[in-house]
């Protein structure tokens, strides 16, 4: 079985960007697969989405909610698992994030790779086999306090504990939008975000096919023809 993850937890994303990132699943993805989601509040929700509740664990808050799809018995051995942020725009066709490295562990290059820093996991798009790495899940629940150790959040959590065997996804078949695909000149400070100054229609090269929001400008607020017409 294909498993296609996201997950929903507190008001930052809504229905919307989970039924969003469905559909889009549903055009660029040939193979057979089941959409999973994780979350506490599955109202209005796509009645085709596999709704998995979140459990109740007071010390667990935020995106460390993400490291429970690692918990023991979500899927079969065989299962591929593929997972997805809310906030990811895909373009084309991903049939290719499934057959990449197939036996190993594979991420997103942090976004961060623009800025030329050491290469870490941006947790952004992951795919695993099975059920590995479940110790990922039962550390924290055993002893909430590990995460402050990782104020970078789940993403250098999981980077510092099986980085060993973790490969990346080609760079330009996933690029962060604001910093690859647009330019950090485009943006400006406004009420307390960043906001592109401007519409554009930007190149894109063509083995791109997923762009990744982060930070700010929200998906929501960037009004590009590429994003309105793929962000449905």
């Amino acid at each position: 079985m294909l498993n296609v993850i996201c997950v929903k937890h507190g008001i930052k994303y809504s229905d919307l960007h989970v039924n969003r990132l469905y559909n889009m699943v549903k055009r660029h993805l040939t193979l057979p697969f089941n959409f999973v989601c994780f979350t506490e509040n599955p109202e209005r929700c796509n009645s085709s989405i596999d709704i998995r509740p979140l459990p109740i664990v007071p010390t667990i808050q935020g995106w460390w909610w993400k490291t429970y799809i690692f918990s023991d018995y979500h899927f079969g051995i065989e299962d591929v698992n593929l997972y997805f942020d809310l906030d990811m725009v895909i373009i084309k066709n991903i049939d290719k994030l499934i057959d990449y490295e197939s036996e190993h562990f594979v991420g997103l290059q942090d976004v961060g790779r623009v800025f030329n820093k050491p290469d870490k996991l941006g947790s952004a798009v992951m795919r695993w086999r099975g059920h590995t790495h479940k110790k990922l899940w039962t550390r924290i629940v055993a002893d909430p306090s590990v995460t402050l150790k990782y104020p970078g959040g789940d993403q250098d959590y999981i980077w510092a504990f099986i980085r060993d065997y973790i490969k990346f996804f080609p760079p330009k078949w996933i690029m962060s939008y604001k910093w690859e695909i647009r330019n950090k000149k485009d943006l400006i400070r406004l009420n307390g975000k960043n906001v592109f100054k401007n519409l554009a229609d930007p190149k894109i090269d063509p083995e791109t096919a997923v762009l990744a929001f982060h930070g700010t400008p929200n998906l929501e607020d960037t009004q590009d023809q590429i994003i309105v017409e793929n962000w449905q």
